[in-house]
C-alpha cells in the first residue's frame, strides 16, 4: 500500500462532516463562482479506477487529505 497525506495551514474544513466536501456540486465559494467537482472527481478516481480511498481530516492549523493505493 502506498499512502501520499497533504497537509495545509488554512484552518482546516469547517464542517460538521469534513467528508461531506467530497459530494458533488459542494462547494464552499459563492453562488457565481462554484463548480464543486473537483474533490468529487479526484475521490472517484482514485476509489474506482485505483481501488484506493481518499479521506480527509483536521489537524491542527489545516487539513489533511490522504490518498492510499
Amino acid at each position: 500500500m502506498t499512502t501520499i497525506t497533504i497537509c495545509d495551514n488554512a484552518g482546516g474544513v469547517k464542517l460538521e462532516e469534513p467528508n461531506e466536501i467530497f459530494e458533488p456540486y459542494f462547494t464552499t465559494k459563492d453562488q457565481y463562482n462554484k463548480a464543486g467537482l473537483g474533490l468529487y472527481m479526484s475521490k472517484m478516481i482514485v476509489e474506482k479506477h485505483f481501488g484506493g480511498k481518499l479521506s480527509v481530516e483536521n489537524k491542527e492549523d489545516g487539513a489533511c487529505f490522504t490518498i492510499r493505493i
